[in-house]
C-alpha cells in the first residue's frame, strides 16, 4: 500500500486498519513524501478532520522529527482550543515520539513557547515539557501554576514530575487540593493517590465535603490506598465512612473501594449490601470477595447478594463464594 492508500483512510474512502501503513511509511525514510504529508495536516485541521489530521502527524512525525515539532505543537494547540470531541489523545502520541528522538531539539521549541501570550500555546508547551523535564522547569511549572487561567494551572499540574521522588512536586500537588478549579482538585487527588507519602491522607481527608461531586468521587480510593498500613489508618477509615452515606453513588462506591484497600474492618460495608444504586453494591461485592478469607463477616453478606436484582452484583458473589469452597 502507498501514501495514496493513507489518504484514503483519511478521507474515509477506504475502510480498515491504517496504523501498519502509518508505521510503515513513518520509517521508510521517504523524504520527499514530507511535504505531500505535512500539506494534508494542515488541511485536515483546517477541515477538523482529526482522524486524517492524526494520520498523518504520526507519519510526518518519523519522516521529518523534530523539524517539524513547531507544527506539530501548533497543531496540537489548535486540539486543545476545539470545542469539539477532540482529545488530542492519538496526536499527543506524534509529539511524544519526536520529543524522545531529540529532547534537546524539542525544548530549544518549548522553552520559548511557555513565556508567550497564546494561552492555547503555553498550555501546549506546558503539556510537552513533561516529556523533556529538567530540574531547572519546576520554577516554570511553578509559577503556571499559579496563573489565573485554570486550564493552565491543570495542564503545568500534570506535567509535574511523580509526587513519590520529589518533595518540591508533592507540596505543589498537595496545594492544589485548595485550588478554586474543581478539575484541578480532582486531578491533584489523582496525582496523589498511586505514590505520595502517607502524610498526604491529612490533606485528602479535607476534602470529604469538596462540594464537587467528582471531586469526592475519586477520594475514596485515593484515601484508602494511601494509608494503607500506614498510621493514618484510623482517620483514613473515618473519612470513608462519611463518604460512605454521600448523595452521589460515585462517590459511595469508591469509598467501599478505599475500605477494601485500607486493611481495616469492613463493618461499615453492612450497611452498603441494599444501597439503591447497583454500581454501589458491585463494589462491595467486589471488595467482599478480595477479603472474604480475612474477614468473616464477608461470608453470609455475599450470600446475601447472591439474590441482588442486578446480574453483575450476583456473579460477582457467586464466583467468590465457589472459589472458597
Amino acid at each position: 500500500m502507498t501514501l495514496a492508500d493513507l489518504f484514503r483512510y483519511a478521507g474515509g474512502t477506504l475502510d480498515g486498519d491504517p496504523w501498519p501503513l502509518v508505521r510503515e511509511l513513518a520509517v521508510s525514510g521517504d523524504r520527499s513524501a514530507a511535504a505531500s504529508v505535512q500539506a494534508a495536516l494542515e488541511r485536515y485541521a483546517r477541515e477538523r478532520n482529526w482522524y486524517g489530521r492524526d494520520l498523518m502527524a504520526h507519519v510526518l512525525a518519523g519522516l521529518s522529527g523534530a523539524e517539524v515539532f513547531p507544527l506539530l505543537l501548533r497543531v496540537f494547540a489548535g486540539a486543545l482550543r476545539s470545542e469539539d470531541d477532540d482529545d488530542g489523545e492519538r496526536l499527543g502520541m506524534a509529539l511524544s515520539a519526536v520529543m524522545r528522538a531529540d529532547p534537546a531539539g524539542c525544548r530549544a521549541v518549548i522553552l520559548p513557547v511557555l513565556a508567550g501570550d497564546d494561552p492555547d500555546l503555553r498550555r501546549a508547551a506546558l503539556w510537552a515539557l513533561r516529556d523533556v523535564f529538567e530540574s531547572s522547569d519546576m520554577g516554570t511549572l511553578r509559577e503556571a501554576l499559579a496563573d489565573p487561567n485554570p486550564a493552565i494551572r491543570r495542564t503545568a499540574l500534570n506535567s509535574l514530575p511523580s509526587v513519590n521522588n520529589n518533595p518540591q512536586a508533592c507540596e505543589l500537588v498537595v496545594t492544589a487540593l485548595q485550588d478554586l478549579d474543581a478539575w484541578v482538585r480532582h486531578d491533584a487527588v489523582l496525582l496523589l493517590a498511586w505514590s505520595a507519602p502517607a502524610a498526604v491522607v491529612d490533606h485528602l481527608v479535607s476534602l470529604t465535603s469538596d462540594p464537587v461531586w467528582y471531586v469526592r468521587s475519586v477520594l475514596g480510593e485515593a484515601i484508602g490506598r494511601r494509608a494503607a498500613n500506614s498510621d493514618r489508618a484510623p482517620a483514613a477509615a473515618a473519612a470513608l465512612r462519611e463518604l460512605l452515606a454521600d448523595s452521589e453513588p460515585s462517590v459511595r462506591a469508591g469509598a467501599v473501594r478505599g475500605l477494601g484497600m485500607l486493611g481495616v474492618s469492613l463493618d461499615a460495608l453492612q450497611s452498603r449490601t441494599d444501597d439503591p444504586d447497583w454500581w454501589v453494591r458491585a463494589a462491595v461485592a467486589d471488595v467482599l470477595a478480595v477479603n472474604l478469607r480475612r474477614w468473616p463477616p464477608a461470608r453470609p453478606l455475599l450470600a446475601q447478594l447472591t439474590g441482588d436484582a442486578n446480574a453483575t452484583v450476583r456473579e460477582t458473589a457467586k464466583k467468590a463464594l465457589h472459589a472458597s469452597e
